[in-house]
């Protein structure tokens, strides 16, 4: 039985859906989804002989998070790596497909990017009878980073028929001046819901460039944080969870419990404070 040693949460839970995490030997202190894996011992991505003593015969990383030159040691060293770098949904169903492969799960490689794929596109056909709206997606609030085209969250965006606001040009995700919340094509704002983000925006709304997130008139739609945040297979929750929200905005104004949003101002009949959980 191979032994897997995975470097990112995103592809301890891929390894995981497919299957095979009973041959997960560590993972990263990040990884905590299965719970199971929370029992596992820890590794650190970056310490290359702390990864060759645990005798992987199979590293998964990401080309994202993972240090370059580690992966190059490793592999320079005589262990076999297998990188993914998903920045879209169609990236994240030919993970599912290679790790299958070169883990000898080809064929539950096949079923789950069949199953999230079939999931994909229903969330997708539901998005395209909903209005495109204007929208950013923040990764954090001081400095205000966000998703730019290119990361798997602008085709996040892009399959709930929200049009990025974000520039171009500077790396998948810059740091932006948060005058670009006051442009008035801006209708929704995205956000993982953690406890960081929620803190977050709790200390910046009252500054004049939130303004207009504070007070309603965009709306500001919370998704699970780790779905909408790992680019593995849970990353179609998030997109269920974001169109979800989409159709309640369209419909009155409000969303789901499990998310929370600033419901936006007049074109949906006014704001209200912020819901969810906190």
């Amino acid at each position: 039985m191979e032994r897997l040693l995975p470097l990112a949460p995103d592809v301890t839970e891929l390894a995981f859906a497919l299957g095979i995490g009973n041959r997960v030997v560590a993972v990263v202190e990040a990884a905590d989804f299965p719970p199971s894996v929370r029992s596992l011992p820890k590794v650190r991505p970056d310490d290359a002989e702390a990864i060759l003593s645990l005798r992987p015969d199979l590293v998964l990383a990401t080309t994202a998070g993972d240090d370059p030159r580690v992966i190059s040691r490793l592999r320079d060293l005589g262990t076999r790596v297998c990188t993914v770098d998903v920045t879209s949904f169609a990236r994240l169903l030919d993970a599912c497909r290679l790790v299958g492969e070169v883990a000898g799960a080809a064929e539950s490689g096949a079923e789950l990017a069949q199953r999230i794929g079939a999931r994909v596109a229903h969330a997708t056909g539901l998005a395209r009878s909903l209005p495109p709206r204007r929208a950013l997606y923040v990764v954090w609030w001081q400095p205000l980073i966000v998703a730019a085209p290119g990361s798997f969250h602008d085709d996040l965006l892009a399959r709930a028929t929200l049009d990025n606001l974000a520039p171009s040009g500077g790396g998948r995700y810059p740091q932006v001046d948060p005058e670009l919340l006051l442009d008035p094509r801006l209708e929704v704002v995205v956000a993982p819901d953690g406890p960081d983000m929620r803190e977050g925006f709790a200390r910046v709304r009252h500054e004049p460039a939130f303004a207009r997130l504070a007070s309603g008139s965009v709306a500001v739609i919370w998704l699970p944080a780790d779905a909408a945040s790992r680019p593995g297979p849970r990353l179609v929750e998030a997109l269920e969870a974001l169109v979800a929200d989409r159709q309640r905005l369209e419909q009155d104004g409000t969303t789901g419990p499990a998310t929370g949003a600033v419901p936006p101002g007049p074109r949906h009949g006014g704001a209200t404070p912020t819901r969810g959980r906190s």
